[in-house]
């Protein structure tokens, strides 16, 4: 039996996330690691969102979930303001 699961929030999220400056061909640091983001965040199979990063002296890539104070910072909604 599979379920269908509604990803719309988290490509909501993985736009954000985007404009957050975790988009592709970006250095950011994760887990204390400076990496190269070679992708645009993406909605993980098993839940969460990832990114394909290069490690600043590695070869080969690996897939990262981001962690969840990022995710939060990116599903928050912004306040409006009161005239």
């Amino acid at each position: 039996m599979t379920d269908q699961v509604d990803r719309s929030q988290d490509t909501d999220t993985c736009r954000k996330l985007i404009r957050l400056g975790f988009a592709r061909s970006n250095r950011v640091r994760l887990y204390g690691l400076e990496v190269e983001l070679i992708s645009d965040p993406f909605p993980l199979r098993e839940g969460g969102i990832g990114v394909e990063v290069v490690e600043t002296n590695a070869v080969s890539s690996r897939t990262l979930r981001l962690p969840l104070p990022v995710l939060q910072v990116a599903g928050k909604k912004p306040m409006k303001r009161s005239a």
